[in-house]
C-alpha cells in the first residue's frame, strides 16, 4: 500500500471522514465532556463511529484526538494521560479497519496577549508531546486542524515535523466570510496563510470547519487557482446551525453537500471531507459524487 504522502501527491482525491463530537454524543458523550477519555473508556464506541465512516466510503479517518494536546486535557485535569490517551485513539481508529489513520491534533484553545495569555514556547512542547505519543501509537500521518491563527498554526506545523520525522503533516485553518474575502478569527488572510504554511513545510494545508460547503467552494476556488502545485485539502460544515427543540441542528443535505465539494476534486484538490454537522450520509454522498466504487 502507498505511504499517506504519496496518496496526497498523486491523487486521486483522498476522501476523507466527517464529524466525530456529535456521532460521539448520540452515543451518550454528555456535552463538554472530553471526547478523549472514550478512547480508554468506551474504546469500542469510538470505533464504531470510525468504522461507520470506513463503511461509508473513507479512505483515511482522524483519529479522536482533537483536544488531546495537554493544554486542553489539563481543563479536565487529564493532562498527565496525554499519551495514553492519543495513543488509545490511534488504537480505536486503526481497529475500523481504514486505509489510513491520521492523528488529529486541535488547537489549543488559548490565544496570545494581548487576546489571551498564550505562551508559543508553552504550546510547541504541547504539540510535540502529543504528536510524538501520535506517531509512536502508528499513525500514518498527522492533521494540525481548526486553527484561527497562523502563530499558531507555524508552530503546531514546526512541533509535529521535528517531534514526528517521516511522517506528512497537514494543518488546517478555520476562516470566516467577511466582505473582504475569507480571513481567520485573528485577521490572516486564508490563500496567503496557505501558502505560507506550504513554504513551511506542510505536506498538505487546507481550510476546516466554521463555514458551509457553498463558502467553501468559493475559497477553494481561490486557493487552488492561486496555489498551483500545493497539495489543499477542505472540510467544511453541513450548512449553518440552527438551534432546534432537541439543540442544535444543521440542515443541509448530503447531496448539497457533495455537489458543492465534487468539483474541488476535479480542480485539483488533495483530500475532501467534512465537519461539524456531517456524518456517514455526507461521506456516503461525496464518494458517490466522486465516483468512487
Amino acid at each position: 500500500m502507498r505511504g499517506l504522502a504519496e496518496r496526497l501527491a498523486r491523487g486521486p482525491c483522498l476522501r476523507l471522514d466527517g464529524g466525530l463530537g456529535t456521532m460521539l454524543m448520540a452515543r451518550g458523550l454528555p456535552p463538554g465532556a472530553p471526547p478523549e477519555l472514550w478512547n480508554a473508556g468506551r474504546t469500542a464506541d469510538v470505533t464504531a463511529v470510525h468504522r461507520a465512516y470506513v463503511e461509508a466510503g473513507s479512505e483515511a479517518v482522524q483519529t479522536n484526538s482533537f483536544g488531546g494536546h495537554p493544554a486542553r486535557l489539563l481543563r479536565h485535569g487529564l493532562a498527565e494521560r496525554c499519551e495514553e490517551l492519543n495513543d488509545a485513539a490511534v488504537s480505536a481508529a486503526r481497529a475500523a479497519g481504514p486505509a489510513f489513520v491520521i492523528g488529529d491534533l486541535g488547537p489549543t484553545g488559548e490565544y496570545l496577549p494581548p487576546v489571551g495569555q498564550g505562551d508559543l514556547e508553552r504550546w510547541r512542547l504541547g504539540f510535540e508531546r502529543q504528536a510524538r505519543a501520535l506517531a509512536a501509537a502508528g499513525a500514518d500521518g498527522l492533521h494540525v486542524e481548526t486553527l484561527s491563527d497562523l502563530r499558531e498554526a507555524r508552530v503546531a506545523l514546526a512541533a509535529a515535523r521535528s517531534a514526528a520525522p517521516g511522517l506528512p503533516v497537514m494543518v488546517s485553518l478555520t476562516v470566516e466570510r467577511r466582505p473582504r474575502g475569507f480571513f481567520t478569527v485573528m485577521g490572516d488572510p486564508a490563500v496567503k496563510a496557505l501558502r505560507a504554511l506550504h513554504e513551511a513545510g506542510a505536506a498538505a494545508c487546507g481550510l476546516n470547519c466554521s463555514i458551509t460547503s457553498g463558502d467553501m467552494a468559493v475559497v477553494a476556488a481561490q486557493a487552488l487557482a492561486q496555489l498551483p502545485g500545493v497539495r489543499l485539502v477542505f472540510q467544511p460544515n453541513a450548512g449553518q446551525p440552527e438551534q432546534g427543540p432537541e439543540g442544535l441542528r444543521y440542515a443541509q443535505s448530503p447531496e448539497e453537500f457533495a455537489r458543492d465539494l465534487a468539483p474541488l476534486a476535479a480542480a485539483g484538490a488533495a483530500a475532501l471531507g467534512g465537519c461539524c454537522g456531517t456524518d456517514p450520509r455526507f461521506v456516503a454522498a461525496l464518494a458517490r459524487a466522486l465516483g468512487a466504487p
